[in-house]
């Protein structure tokens, strides 16, 4: 396989190339092999209620759906926290760590 850039050429080789060659990359946008929106609604419904957001009343789905997925980190904490952004940004950040649990 060569790249060339310019009058540069690198001359480059996978150890897999000659085993198996690559035909097709495949990006997992989450959503793409696995849905975890429910495993994100879930924890942020168990970090937003355990905070008292929503007065202690779990958040919906419409909620989550309307206001959180899809959405970056940053921009939840904006809509969450609309006047304490560092505090979204640590609920964001703690709710990744559940998510990953």
């Amino acid at each position: 396989m060569a790249a060339s850039s310019g009058e540069n050429s690198v001359e480059s080789k996978s150890s897999l190339s000659g085993i198996a060659p690559l035909e097709a990359v495949l990006f997992d946008i989450d959503g793409t092999l696995c849905d975890s929106d429910p495993i994100h609604c879930h924890a942020f419904r168990e970090m937003l209620q355990e905070i008292g957001f929503n007065g202690g009343v779990p958040i919906t789905e419409e909620y989550y759906i309307e206001n959180i997925g899809g959405r970056h980190n940053d921009d939840i904490a904006r809509i969450l926290f609309p006047d304490d952004f560092q505090r979204g940004l640590k609920l964001t950040d703690d709710k990744e760590v559940m998510f990953r649990k």
